[in-house]
């Protein structure tokens, strides 16, 4: 089943997945989609957390108006130790789908 999220304008730490949530980690592809009408999403981050350490998948990447990145590579995790996080800024909305 695909997890859908839209966040609005300068999200932070947001958990897509929830660390011991029952959700499992076992994804293929996550898209992040820029929904808004102006303004470049900058993912300043997307990580997994322990609760205590950030192991950064991606850092600082602007992503244009009405475009998608797509991530599909070694982006599964055991979601009892590790929750999957965002933040974003630079006042972009965004829909991300993870499946």
């Amino acid at each position: 089943m695909a997890i859908r999220k839209n966040l609005s304008a300068d999200s932070s730490n947001i958990e897509l997945i929830p660390k011991r949530s029952g959700i499992s980690g076992n994804i293929k592809k996550i898209i992040i989609n820029n929904t808004d009408g102006s303004n470049a999403l900058v993912v300043t981050h997307l990580d997994h957390f322990d609760g205590s350490n950030e192991f950064q998948i991606i850092s600082n990447v602007n992503i244009p108006v009405g475009a998608s990145l797509v991530l599909s590579d070694n982006i599964a995790f055991d979601s009892n130790i590790y929750a999957l996080r965002i933040t974003t800024s630079n006042s972009a909305t965004s829909t991300i789908i993870i499946n």
